[in-house]
């Protein structure tokens, strides 16, 4: 797995938490008023790796889908084409390239804690991070995020948000060896028609799957 579930799920996090706070910022709240009573969103994005340490850079794009609770579409589709879909029953993470998909439990989602109460509206913003706004320039304020519980995959978050409309334009997450995972988006649609079946993945005959659900057990190629 190439890091895209951990990034789905601080994704979720950074752009689905703040409407679950109380935001006494006025960037926060605007966000918090865009967001909070969208059932869905559609957004395509470019993502930018950074390894601080090699000095590699990576950069992606693709197109991602998300449904309330927690339904979750991530299609890479440049320079490699990957897929992650987050679904009531499993987690799945699919390479076509490879011709391989991992299939993970539904329940590894916990593992995150805070994350996925943030994501469900169970959790408050104010609680979970100190917030810094660093200023605003063109109309893009810029907000500094420290989680009160910082873990190794993240230790800092900058957000870049549209100040009038409450847009979130930019995340970047930086983590313990101050590596950076820029997100950009080119477009959002809030609450699009989205059809159900982006939210489910059969894998295609041929393609082996690693079938994590049952202690990394490792099945045949599928022959349906």
């Amino acid at each position: 797995m190439r890091n895209t579930l951990y990034t789905f799920f601080a994704l979720c996090w950074l752009v689905f938490s703040i409407p679950s706070a109380q935001a006494a910022d006025p960037t926060a709240a605007a966000v918090q008023k865009r967001y909070a009573a969208i059932s869905g969103m559609r957004a395509e994005f470019t993502q930018l790796l950074e390894h601080r340490e090699s000095r590699n850079r990576e950069e992606r794009t693709g197109v991602l889908y998300f449904s309330k609770p927690l339904l979750f579409r991530w299609e890479t589709t440049s320079p490699i084409p990957e897929l992650l879909v987050v679904t009531p029953e499993a987690i799945w993470n699919a390479f076509s390239d490879e011709d391989m998909a991992y299939k993970y439990p539904s329940e590894i989602s916990q593992e995150m804690g805070s994350i996925v109460r943030i994501v469900t509206g169970q959790s408050n913003l104010e609680k979970d991070f100190y917030i810094e706004n660093t200023g605003t320039k063109d109309g893009i304020a810029s907000l500094v995020l420290d989680p009160v519980n910082p873990t190794v995959s993240m230790t800092t978050v900058e957000l870049q948000v549209e100040s009038k409309t409450g847009a979130i334009k930019q995340v970047a997450i930086i983590d313990f060896y101050n590596n950076r995972n820029t997100i950009t988006f080119s477009s959002q649609i809030l609450d699009p028609q989205l059809d159900p079946a982006l939210f489910t993945f059969t894998p295609p005959k041929g393609m082996r799957v690693e079938d994590r659900t049952k202690n990394g057990a490792f099945s045949k190629p599928l022959t349906q």
